[in-house]
């Protein structure tokens, strides 16, 4: 499967931190948004986020894998601050909005996660 770069500048700080990361895990979350396909997701990290200090590594839906971040960078994607789910791992966000094959996102999802454990 093909992963499209959609790379956030690193001119947006809130959304990319530029903070060096040697990945050791991989946190998976559902997008939690009906409306929004992987695309959208990209281009709302790309338009900064709203403002908010949030950011992943990739979102994936049932036909594509769009990357957001460099794998050797932090996102701020886990909640915890500057605890081990931001500073040590890759996040994945996995869309649910109407309409998508979920299971088919699922499985895209974890082909990403496979490769993703084979690099790293």
């Amino acid at each position: 499967m093909e992963i499209i770069q959609s790379i956030v500048p690193k001119s947006v700080k809130n959304v990319r931190p530029g903070i060096a990361m040697s990945p050791k895990y991989i946190t998976i979350h559902n997008t939690a948004n009906e409306k929004a396909d992987a695309m959208a997701h990209a281009k709302y990290l790309l338009n900064g986020a709203g403002g908010a200090s949030k950011s992943w590594h990739f979102t994936v839906d049932d036909k594509v894998i769009v990357q957001h971040l460099p794998t050797n960078e932090v996102g701020w994607h886990a909640g915890d601050g500057r605890g081990p789910g931001n500073m040590s791992s890759i996040g994945v966000e996995i869309c649910e909005h109407k309409g998508i094959d979920f299971e088919k996102a699922v499985q895209n999802a974890a082909w990403l996660v496979r490769k993703l454990m084979a690099e790293h």
